[in-house]
């Protein structure tokens, strides 16, 4: 576990830029991880990424998975 949780730090935009496949981020606005900058930033260097907000917290799928269901459902419509 400790080993998992260290790999989460760092920069990962090479990881994150190496694709242009169609992507969806699901950023929770209440989360303490991931900030509306970052979020948005992440949309704005990827090409073919979409951005759907939710009001949670990070863990987006276990708060509200409905919502959750519902984005992830209309994103993969428009494939």
């Amino acid at each position: 576990m400790v080993t998992s949780v260290g790999q989460l730090n760092g920069d990962h935009w090479d990881d994150w830029l190496a694709s242009d496949c169609p992507a969806l981020l699901i950023h929770g606005t209440r989360s303490n991880t991931l900030t509306a900058e970052h979020a948005k930033e992440m949309v704005t260097r990827r090409p073919n990424t979409r951005l759907a907000e939710l009001s949670t917290g990070h863990a987006v799928h276990e708060t509200d998975p409905a919502g959750f269901a519902a984005v992830v459902r209309e994103f993969l419509d428009t494939l």
